[in-house]
């Protein structure tokens, strides 16, 4: 059965962003992403078709990996479709290898799911009221139409020789994404798009495979091999998570 992934809230809701993904980049894509709640739920949401398109440090938890392994795959292979996938903690980590990208002249789109949160260590510590230790937000005076969703990404991306694109609308995703591959296209530096997520969602998982905990609806639906379809209309029923 398929998770439900067409939410118009705003804030945005993950899921959403994934299924705008699949929407706008092809079976040939190859995915870069490290650890956290936005590399779990991509692996849950997108659709990864050939060999070697899923670039990925496993469980090793380098916060950080994702930007200079995309720099990687980019360099070694100058036709790819690379998209990387991070949320704001590992993209800040190594934002500056930014840099790097637009030097040596090596475009991509990077996907930011911002939250600002440490996502995957907060939905751990459910329970334990220490949501405190892992939240990043912070009001930036520079940039208060982001409210407190501190760092300014556009900004840094640009001040690094790249450029960046922030969506706070779902209905925006689409034209985001290509406005980044024309940028891509005409500056040869890395794209970033940003966007911005509701505070809190718990991604689905579990011990094992048949033990995983749903925190949001899920339809009852065939499972198969093409992009998700908005809603309405949808076939099929929700079921309770």
């Amino acid at each position: 059965m398929l998770r439900k992934s067409h939410f118009d809230n705003v804030p945005i809701k993950p899921q959403r962003v994934y299924e705008e993904m699949s929407k706008a980049f092809g079976r040939d894509t190859c995915y870069v992403s490290v650890i956290g709640l936005s590399q779990i739920a991509g692996a849950q949401f997108l659709g990864v078709y050939r060999p070697r398109n899923w670039i990925n440090a496993g469980q090793a938890g380098p916060l950080g990996w994702t930007l200079p392994a995309a720099l990687g795959v980019r360099a070694a292979d100058p036709n790819r479709d690379i998209v990387a996938l991070s949320g704001d903690y590992d993209f800040q980590f190594l934002i500056e290898e930014l840099a790097v990208g637009a030097q040596f002249k090596l475009p991509y789109i990077h996907v930011v799911v911002n939250n600002s949160y440490l996502g995957l260590i907060r939905q751990a510590q459910r329970g334990f009221d220490m949501d405190y230790h892992v939240q990043l937000s912070f009001e930036n005076i520079n940039a208060p139409e982001l409210g407190v969703y501190g760092v300014d990404h556009v900004s840094v991306a640009e001040g690094l020789g790249c450029k960046a694109i922030r969506v706070t609308d779902p209905k925006d995703a689409q034209a985001a994404f290509t406005t980044a591959r024309e940028l891509m296209a005409k500056y040869s530096v890395p794209v970033v798009v940003e966007f911005i997520l509701e505070r809190v969602t718990n991604i689905a998982m579990g011990t094992e495979i048949d033990n995983i905990v749903e925190f949001e609806e899920i339809l009852d639906l065939p499972l198969d091999d093409t992009p998700i379809s908005p809603d309405p209309p949808r076939r099929g029923k929700l079921l309770p998570a």
